[in-house]
């Protein structure tokens, strides 16, 4: 697999915008990878990444007027919204998934990330201590 010149790296996560998922997290990672991807020493060998947040919650609002905020220049957000079909197709596509479900049993596991593994999408999801 060869990673085609100008085709930023694309992490999805599908989100219920709620407190159990802190978005905030994600936020801040991809400010420190922008960061660290804007540095001239690594202009070529960091891609752009492009985040695809799927789902719809109490908190997405006060979460994009986040976003829209941020001087990125090396990462992109867009919220979508997609039908069942299309939900495998992007996943296909993507290069990997996040998780930032938390649980309070430490025990269950998202169907997210089932459907991201059935995908064969690597995840990165928050550690369990179970």
């Amino acid at each position: 697999v060869r990673w085609r010149a100008g085709r930023p790296a694309i992490v999805v996560s599908s989100t219920s915008w709620t407190p159990d998922e802190d978005f905030g997290m994600l936020l801040e990672a991809a400010c420190m990878y922008d960061q660290q991807a804007s540095q001239p020493e690594h202009a070529s060998s960091l891609p752009n990444v492009l985040f695809l947040i799927t789902g719809k919650g109490p908190q997405r609002d006060m979460y994009l007027s986040r976003l829209r905020a941020l001087p990125l220049r090396r990462v992109a957000f867009r919220s979508i919204w997609l039908e069942a079909p299309d939900y495998p197709k992007l996943l296909g596509c993507a290069d990997l998934g996040v998780s930032l479900h938390s649980s309070s049993s430490g025990l269950d596991l998202p169907m997210k990330v089932v459907d991201m593994f059935g995908c064969g999408l690597p995840v990165c999801a928050l550690a369990y201590s179970c």
